[in-house]
């Protein structure tokens, strides 16, 4: 798990996503306790996710380094480069199957404007940019 965080930080860092410097001699503990919580976003609740992600593409990485480029259809449909796949969402949960029988189910946080992050058990494992399905 150490690993998986620590690539994901370096993504981060090349990516230019990582969280500004902490403000010297700030005292304001709400404040900072405020900006922790912006800078994490909101977790979606299942009808959040079916309207944010569901229509949209999502192009990313995910921890281990790995790139993606998904369009996930209203229908549940996933279309990768040369694959496919299927989506269900469940206890606020996007879960995605690609045919091997095994589903990965992840917890969606938006981070920003068409910025979300994918979480498994609370940890980021990944992270994309929504955009329009071409």
């Amino acid at each position: 798990m150490r690993t998986m965080t620590k690539a994901f930080m370096g993504m981060l860092l090349l990516t230019g996503m990582a969280a500004g410097p902490v403000l010297a001699g700030a005292s304001d503990s709400h404040s900072e306790q405020q900006s922790r919580s912006s800078e994490q976003g909101e977790r979606l609740s299942g009808s959040a996710i079916r309207d944010n992600i569901l229509g949209h593409r999502v192009t990313g990485a995910m921890a281990d380094g790995s790139q993606y480029s998904e369009a996930y259809r209203v229908d549940g449909t996933i279309e990768g480069e040369d694959y496919t796949g299927q989506s269900t969402i469940e206890n606020d949960r996007m879960c995605l199957d690609y045919g091997s029988g095994e589903t990965t189910c992840y917890q969606v946080r938006m981070t920003g404007d068409n910025r979300i992050e994918w979480l498994s058990d609370g940890e980021v494992v990944g992270e994309g940019t929504l955009s329009a399905i071409e």
